[in-house]
């Protein structure tokens, strides 16, 4: 059996640096563990997450990466 919500809402409070719960929740609620297997998988390839934020608050997911002096913006959105 899965994570219940709230639990994933911590991960990615924790691993992602949702500060705000009710966004963490959110997160949580819409992508399950989609977007914290996706920044697990982008750190093992070396890349390094800097930070998080929502656009369209209910649609997408940003996360912020970088890889040496590279960014980028992974766009996770609820279709």
């Amino acid at each position: 059996m899965g994570m219940d919500v709230f639990e994933l809402a911590r991960k990615y409070h924790d691993e992602l640096g949702i500060v705000e719960p009710s966004m963490a929740a959110m997160a949580a609620e819409f992508f399950d563990e989609l977007g914290l297997k996706i920044a697990e998988f982008l750190q093992d390839e070396g890349y390094s997450v800097i930070g998080t934020k929502f656009v369209d608050y209910d649609k997408s997911l940003v996360l912020d990466v970088s890889k040496g002096e590279k960014r980028f913006e992974v766009t996770l959105r609820k279709s």
